[in-house]
């Protein structure tokens, strides 16, 4: 077995050890066979970069340019979250020449965006989601904010920044998508503008 891909399989045996401390070993088998063998429905969201709806409070996250750099940090944030699968994907992101935005309060690691545009090697969400990027196009993935940091509005902030960072860089339009069980999620993005181009039924397990 190739090197990286046994690093991976160490990775995830790690993470199920790690998620049936915290969240008990039945809930653990229960939400891996739901990502193995359940079906979503994923709303495919689109963002006209012309229509940055402007916050109303003071900014509290710093946003910083993701880098190899950024790599131990967000390893440790992914520990911490029972994910360090994603510490191996962000890596080979970073191979592929990806780009993303790192978010700190008050020092502290709060949360990531990654995103690419139709010059980067095409990432796999985009077949699996009938996207395709035109020159001025952006697609946005792997949005999280630690929940530490979440609440008063601080999501709404991260996608205001990064909206605004990729409208300055000269993009047009931000792809993305949500779960369509995600009340919270579509909520947060509605708040912001997104709006849905289409929905998709796909296996839970094809978007990791």
């Amino acid at each position: 077995m190739p090197p990286r891909r046994l690093g991976l399989c160490a990775a995830l045996a790690s993470d199920v050890r790690c998620r049936a401390r915290r969240d008990g070993v039945r809930a653990t088998v229960r939400d891996m066979a739901g990502a193995a063998f359940g079906h979503s429905e994923l709303d495919v969201l689109l963002k006209r970069l012309d229509a940055v709806a402007a916050i109303s409070f003071e900014p509290r996250l710093r946003l910083s340019e993701l880098g190899p750099g950024s790599l131990p940090e967000l390893e440790a944030l992914n520990r911490r979250r029972c994910d360090t699968t994603a510490s191996h994907r962000f890596a080979a992101d970073l191979e592929r020449r990806y780009h993303g935005w790192t978010a700190h309060e008050d020092g502290e690691l709060a949360g990531y965006y990654w995103w690419i545009d139709a010059t980067a090697e095409p990432h796999p969400h985009l077949a699996l989601l009938d996207i395709e990027l035109a020159p001025r196009d952006v697609y946005g993935f792997d949005f999280f904010l630690d929940e530490r940091h979440r609440g008063a509005g601080r999501a709404v902030e991260f996608l205001f920044q990064v909206e605004s960072l990729l409208r300055e860089r000269g993009y047009e339009r931000l792809w993305g998508y949500v779960a369509a069980a995600n009340t919270s999620a579509r909520w947060l993005y509605s708040m912001r503008g997104y709006e849905v181009a289409r929905t998709v039924r796909r296996r839970r397990i094809s978007l990791r």
